[in-house]
Parts: C-alpha cells; sequence; structure tokens
C-alpha cells in the first residue's frame, strides 16, 4: 500500500444516573480471586439506569433532557489480580434515542473510574470478552462548504455513502494502555500487541506518579479511533494523603467530566436510529485496496460521560471537575455562559491541576479554556454567586458570540452541558481555595540539565498534502540543502539535521535512558497555515512547556522534502493556565516550535509518542521510542557507533543512540 494514501488530516476542528452497567461482575478473578473482604467496592453512580425500551426515533435531538452521569468507581484490590471484562453492550446516550451497541469495559460508557492510591500497585487483567463485529459504521462522505469542506459532518446520517468495508468485517483487537501513567512497556498496551476474544492482556501499574487524573483507552494500531469511538475508554485517578488534606470539593461534589463527540447514522426516513458513524470527508480519488486520504473524524452532538448535552443539577457552592478530552480529534475552547442574559461569565474557573497533578497554585481564567484531545484539565468552578440560575458550558470559536453555531468551522451546535444551580445556601461560609496546593515549580530552560538529550520532531504537509511526522537528527553543519535536509536558525546558531524516518513501521532511531531528562521541540510547518493543532502525547514522561515560538514557515520546501533556506522562529507565544503544569499532551499549533522538558520515568521498554488525534495516530503519526537503563544505553549508543564505521551519524535508514547536546555519549 502506497504510504500517503493511507493517511488523513483535519481541518478545522472547531478551536477549538449511573453508566448503564450490566452482565459482567468486576474483579469477578478469572485469574486470581481475593476473599470478599478484600475485594474493591464499585460505587454507583447518581441518576437513573439509561435502560429500558427503544424510544421513538427522532430527526433531530433536544439539549439537556437527560441528567449527567456518573460513571460507577472501581477500587482494585491490591492483592490478587483484579479482572476486567471488555464487552459488547448497549447504552442509551440521549433518552431520546434508541440504545446505541457499543464495546465497553464492563458495560459501562464510560468505563468504570479506576481509583488508587500512589505507591499502590494493582495488577488488571483486561479480559477480551468481545463477539462480532465492530458496532461502528464509518463512511466518505465528499466535502461541502468552505475548505476543507466539513461541513459534510454537521449532521447525522451517511448520505448515502456506502459502509466502509473494512470496518464492516473489523473483528476485536483490543489493547489497553493507561494514559500517563508510570508502566513498564510490557504492561503499557503495546500499540501492535493487541489481544483477540478470549485472551487477556495482564497489566500491572505501579502508580508512583503524584494525585493526577489519568484515563485508560483501547491503543491498538491501526483501529485506536474506531475501538475507542465504539466505547472503549475510561477514567483514571491516583490519590494520595496530601491532596487529601487540601480539603478540595470531594465526594458528591468532585465529578469526572469526559467530553467527546459523536455522529449518529439515520434510517431510509432520515430518523437517528442510534448507531455511531465515523463520517470523514473525503478529499481525494481513492486507490483500490488503500484508504483514501481523508479528514480526522468529527461529529456534530457533543456528550459529557456518555451523555448527549446532559444537565447537571448542583448547589449553590464550589464543584471540582475533572476534565477530559476524549474525542477522536476535536479541540473545545470551553466558556461558561449566563442562560438568562446569554452572556459569557468570566474569571469563573479556576484551574487547579494539569494532566500530571495540582499546580502549585490555582489560576483563574479570563479567557476560555482549551482543551486538546488526550489533555486534562483540573478546575473547580463555585456556583454560589449563581443561585437559582441556569449557566451553560459551550464550545466557542472566535468568529462568533460565545454560544452561537459557528458550522463553517465545525460547531454546528456549540451545546457542551448545562448546569442548573439550586437556591443559595444561607450562612453557609464561602469558599476558599488553598493558596497553596502542591510543591509544583515552574521550570525553565535554565533549569533543564546541561547533558539532557535533545530531539526534534517536525509536523509537515508532505507534497501529497498529507501530514507527516518526521523525526531529524543532526547532520554535519556543511550538508548542503537537498531532500530531507532540514535547516533550522535557533537561538544558538543555525542547526542542520536530517529526516530519519517519517512512518510507525521504519527503523527506530530514538533510545533513551530511563529517569533521565530529556529536552524535546515539536515543529508545525505549513505554508498554507492550515489551522491543525498536533496533541503530542510522549509515553512515561511528565514534561513542563518551557516555550511557544512562531515560525516562519517559507524555507520549507514540501517537492524537496526540505528546506530552501533555514526555518526561522519568531516571537514568543503564551503558555495558557491550563498547560503551565506537568503535562504528557501538548499542542502544537500551525507555524509555531514548541519545547517541552522532562524526565523519563524509571521504566524500561519499547513506547511510543504520537499525535493524539486518533485517525492521524493510526495513519502514521506514531513512531517508536526505546527507553534503557542508563548503562546498558552507554553499551547501545558503542555497538551502534561500531556498525556505523566509527561515526555517531548513521547512514540514512539506519537507527541510533540518541546523543546529548554537548554531543557526548549519554550513558
Amino acid at each position: 500500500m502506497n504510504e500517503h494514501s493511507r493517511r488523513s488530516f483535519i481541518g478545522f476542528a472547531g478551536t477549538a444516573a449511573a453508566a448503564v452497567y450490566g452482565g459482567t461482575q468486576l474483579l469477578s478473578g478469572g485469574v486470581s480471586k481475593a476473599s470478599a473482604a478484600e475485594a474493591s467496592l464499585i460505587t454507583p453512580g447518581s441518576g437513573p439506569l439509561r435502560t429500558g425500551p427503544s424510544s421513538p426515533q427522532v430527526s433531530k435531538l433536544t439539549p439537556f433532557m437527560d441528567p449527567l452521569q456518573i460513571p460507577p468507581t472501581l477500587k482494585p484490590k491490591t492483592i490478587g489480580t483484579n479482572e476486567i471484562n471488555i464487552v459488547a453492550k448497549r447504552v442509551r446516550l440521549h433518552s431520546q434515542l434508541p440504545p446505541t451497541p457499543m464495546w465497553t469495559y464492563e458495560g459501562c460508557y464510560p468505563g468504570p473510574t479506576i481509583e488508587v492510591q500512589r505507591g499502590q500497585r494493582v495488577r488488571i487483567a483486561w479480559r477480551n470478552a468481545l463477539t462480532g463485529t465492530s458496532p461502528v459504521k464509518g463512511v466518505f462522505v465528499q466535502p461541502s462548504g468552505p475548505p476543507p469542506g466539513l461541513a459534510a459532518t454537521n449532521a447525522p446520517g451517511a448520505e448515502g455513502a456506502p459502509a466502509r468495508r473494512e470496518l464492516v468485517e473489523l473483528t476485536p483487537w483490543t489493547s489497553v494502555h493507561v494514559h500517563g501513567g508510570s508502566q513498564h512497556a510490557v504492561y503499557d498496551g503495546l500499540p501492535e500487541s493487541g489481544i483477540t476474544p478470549g485472551d487477556v492482556q495482564l497489566s500491572e501499574y505501579t502508580n508512583e506518579s503524584p494525585a493526577a487524573h489519568l484515563f485508560y483507552h483501547d491503543h491498538a494500531m491501526p483501529i485506536t479511533a474506531v475501538n475507542v469511538a465504539a466505547g472503549l475508554v475510561g477514567n483514571y485517578i491516583v490519590r494520595d494523603a496530601g491532596e487529601e488534606r487540601l480539603g478540595l470539593p470531594s465526594g458528591a461534589y468532585e465529578i469526572p467530566l469526559m467530553l467527546s463527540d459523536i455522529n449518529f447514522d439515520t434510517d431510509s426516513k432520515g430518523l437517528i436510529n442510534g448507531r455511531i458513524l465515523i463520517k470523514r470527508v473525503q478529499l481525494s480519488p481513492a486507490t483500490p485496496g488503500a484508504i483514501p486520504a481523508a479528514v480526522g473524524t468529527t461529529g456534530p452532538f457533543t456528550m459529557v460521560n456518555g451523555v448527549v448535552w446532559p444537565h447537571l443539577q448542583v448547589e449553590a457552592r464550589a464543584y471540582r471537575f475533572r476534565m477530559v478530552n476524549a474525542s477522536l480529534t476535536r479541540a473545545y475552547a470551553l466558556a461558561v455562559l449566563d442562560e438568562k442574559t446569554g452572556k459569557t461569565l468570566r474569571h469563573v474557573i479556576r484551574v487547579i491541576g494539569t494532566d500530571g497533578g495540582l499546580l502549585g497554585a490555582a489560576r483563574t481564567l479570563d479567557e476560555m479554556l482549551t482543551i486538546n484531545p488526550g489533555e486534562r484539565v483540573d478546575i473547580v468552578i463555585d456556583f454560589a454567586g449563581f443561585p437559582n440560575r441556569r449557566l451553560r458550558l459551550v464550545n466557542t470559536d472566535p468568529s462568533v458570540p460565545a454560544g452561537k453555531a459557528a458550522p463553517d468551522v465545525n460547531i454546528p451546535f456549540p451545546d457542551v452541558m448545562q448546569f442548573r444551580v439550586g437556591a443559595a445556601r444561607g450562612s453557609d461560609p464561602a469558599y476558599r481555595l488553598p493558596k497553596k496546593l502542591s510543591d509544583f515549580k515552574r521550570i525553565s530552560a535554565a533549569d533543564v540539565p546541561k547533558n539532557a538529550v535533545e530531539r526534534f520532531v517536525m509536523l509537515a504537509f508532505d507534497a501529497t498534502g498529507m501530514p507527516k511526522m518526521s523525526e531529524l537528527v543532526d547532520a554535519d553543519p556543511d550538508t548542503k540543502p537537498g531532500t530531507g535536509i532540514i535547516q533550522i536558525a535557533l537561538p544558538g546558531g543555525t542547526r542542520t539535521f536530517r529526516v530519519t524516518a517519517q512512518s510507525f513501521e521504519e527503523t527506530t532511531n530514538f533510545f533513551g535512558a530511563s529517569g533521565s531528562w530529556e529536552k524535546w521541540h515539536f515543529l508545525n510547518v505549513d505554508q498554507a497555515n492550515r489551522q491543525i493543532v498536533h496533541p503530542m502525547h510522549i509515553h512515561v514522561m511528565n514534561f513542563q512547556l518551557i516555550e511557544r515560538r512562531a515560525l516562519d514557515p517559507g524555507g520549507l520546501d514540501t517537492d524537496l522534502g526540505g528546506t530552501t533556506k533555514p526555518i526561522e522562529l519568531g516571537a514568543s507565544r503564551l503558555i495558557a493556565a491550563s498547560e503551565s503544569g506537568w503535562k504528557d499532551v501538548v499542542g502544537v499549533p500551525v507555524n509555531e516550535m514548541v519545547t517541552i522538558a522532562g524526565r523519563f520515568d524509571d521504566k524500561t521498554g519499547r513506547y511510543v509518542y504520537h499525535c493524539h488525534i486518533l485517525d492521524h495516530e493510526d495513519e502514521g503519526m506514531m513512531r517508536p521510542l526505546v527507553l534503557m537503563p542508563p548503562a546498558v544505553l552507554t553499551v547501545q549508543n558503542m555497538m551502534m557507533k561500531m556498525m556505523n564505521g566509527g561515526s555517531a551519524e548513521p547512514p540514512a535508514g539506519h537507527g541510533m543512540g540518541s546523543m546529548p547536546m554537548n554531543g557526548k555519549g549519554s550513558g
């Protein structure tokens, strides 16, 4: 298959009751059973079970009809092995729809929220108990509306397009990844090591990270997007004693909010039938036997915790919301509106944490809250000042007033969810967040160890119009411009790089030392200025954003596959409050260089880093990353130098051990 023919890109994605639980008992002990006293409890969520007979089908869905559902909580036991079954289930996603066929963890969508204590070592056997073929229907449709034609995705239904045969025949193959977790590679949910029905993925999680909101999802390539769309995703919360002493809103006042967008198929009368539809805009004719170039998957409807446009009854007090964007492609730019006045409420969202845990102190947002696929944001909203009012959380775009539809930029329906605030609470004291939340400290480039390995990854479109993720390694400074040669004008002088890999299947180039610091630069270069933010995720590394810099893409020649003059850097750009803490996903906007720095966990094996737009991940924007103990990496680097005839730079197409910024061995 031609490499270019199977890749996709996105256009504008819109800048930005218990869950149904049945069939199988959690922690049923298929691998190792503990006593009843040792078994953990499943804490039911609030609200009615969304089961029962099918509802009359409709052509439109009504917002805020259904209460927000809270997934049940699973507290795994430490002794023995906990079993979680991956099963097919019908789940009602809106009361006007019939139950939707889905693939789920233990019959829940989202899956049960797994809750552990920091340092608690647990083993989970993920049992693939699925049958049949994927419940998701996929189609390619023609563009409509402004380029790249995303208006075609703004309504339900396949528009007469035939179902994608490869998805009709897709049988279950699963690999569970705890995103943000610290686990050895054999337990990380390797993308190429999925299991089939009847088999078990046995994983051990040491949960060594500070208290944080992680999540788990399927990671089987090349069908991660399809499996996650089918329902294979859930929250994973790490707690510790220090966080619990802070007095943050807890219990019924701490609520996970999993955001995702969705589309549904329709019947011959145009009525929504509840079946999940992956509807992608096709950008070029298909080559026989190949997936055509297509825009990444977005849907017109927004779900929170598996409910389309839910409402939440809240008291006039402070709530903590643990938010994660589980969408395949869509980024959200969120604002809170007063329904009565239609005005945006400023300063109501206070950010207290990011992907990797709590900030040092809360930061109040003056503007919208942006969250890319794979990112988490920990926020507090105090409803005490809004008694007996209804507020709306909406997805916004600068082209229209907040709360208004923006179909030209793929936001046909801005609503996300509604808050229904109760009566004032009388003499209750006002809630005040602690001045100090944690010992978190911001780091700068000067704080990064001098011998930290430095890596460069370029995100750019090739001559066919498809996005590629290119690993860059240092080349001889005297190398002339040519195919695969990239020059970047950096503050310390112009550096010359050679492209070494652009797909998952190519030779592994990035080898690193477990426990070591690294500094990565992601460059999103596009002369056409397509407004694509690539959310880049590195496994088993928490990092901080060091800098965002504008860049001039004029030096990149896509036909050449290299630069004709160095890529120039421009002014620094803002690091938002919602990304100012420890992270494992960073958004890389068009024509920007993002620099991050962090330390790998003390874990080893073959991991990956990738774009968290799941269609991009499946279609090539993912690369392997091997971590070794430092002494082993020393031997690896010496071996590679020997095989390359004494040169630290390997011949084209050959892997190499990573070289630190000072040019000395990284062991």
